[in-house]
């Protein structure tokens, strides 16, 4: 009975750390800009209002700033994973070479962000990638900064797959590509769509290589903190409920992999 009394008060306790935050971030965006700085804060507004929301989606930075997010999330995802399954297959199935690629990996993660950034940004303005409207940039800084997350989630997946079922089908007379795209590959979905959930997770929500590369052409993250900056919480918080979406349900979509170990790079 204690035991489960326990139990239940450190979950309450924990859904409440969790949900906090963002019951502060929706009721900060219906909350009226001058209410938002009044003192002592609420934590309900006095008058809610969805002029934060109007002014938002009529500022022409906000279509804008959304498609950017999309188009760099989405491109990050298709060249992380083009990158990462022949290196995680391979991972996964010579031990020799897969040491190496974890060493390497996890050092290229040592690095702050923000430290890579600036050089990024030098490069980039020589290559006239620096700002891109496509922001071509990012999508190259997000893709690397994916890699080892997609990398490891993949290699995890692999190892989960009997080598013997491409032994099999070498057998039956298949090349050892073929029996890894047409056994291996099909058998690795869960995997697949659980680093490609995580890659867009990590490109939609990522800050410092879209604050100093994209200085004008601003995704999401860097017009949040610019709304911020220049004294417009409502607005900010408006910006951080839309980004809120896709994450809620991608992080939603992933917990069967976390609770699988599938997320931790574990494997055999």
């Amino acid at each position: 009975m204690r035991r489960a009394l326990f139990i239940g008060l450190a979950g309450a306790g924990l859904a409440a750390v969790i949900l906090l935050p963002l019951g502060l971030i929706l009721k900060q965006a219906v909350t009226p800009e001058a209410e938002s700085f009044a003192w002592p804060p609420t934590w309900l507004p006095h008058a809610p209002t969805l002029a934060n929301l109007r002014e938002l989606f009529g500022s022409v930075e906000l279509p804008d700033g959304l498609r950017l997010s999309l188009l760099v999330a989405t491109l990050t995802v298709l060249s992380t994973l083009a990158l990462t399954l022949p290196a995680a297959w391979l991972a996964a199935r010579a031990p020799t070479v897969g040491r190496p690629l974890d060493a390497l990996l996890v050092i290229a993660r040592l690095f702050p962000s923000i430290a890579l950034a600036v050089p990024m940004a030098v490069l980039f303005v020589r290559i006239d990638l620096y700002n891109s409207p496509a922001a071509l940039g990012l999508w190259i800084a997000h893709t690397l900064l994916a890699v080892p997350f997609a990398f490891f989630v993949l290699r995890t997946g692999f190892r989960r797959i009997p080598v013997e079922l491409e032994e099999a089908a070498q057998l039956d007379g298949a090349t050892r590509l073929g029996a890894a795209l047409r056994v291996t590959l099909p058998l690795a979905w869960p995997s697949l769509a659980a680093a490609a959930l995580l890659v867009f997770l990590v490109s939609w929500d990522e800050f410092a290589y879209a604050l100093i590369l994209q200085v004008t052409n601003r995704p999401l993250p860097p017009l949040l903190y610019y709304f911020a900056a220049f004294g417009y919480p409502g607005m900010a918080s408006a910006v951080a409920a839309i980004m809120l979406g896709p994450a809620v349900v991608i992080i939603i979509l992933l917990a069967p992999a976390i609770r699988s170990g599938g997320l931790t790079g574990s494997g055999r």
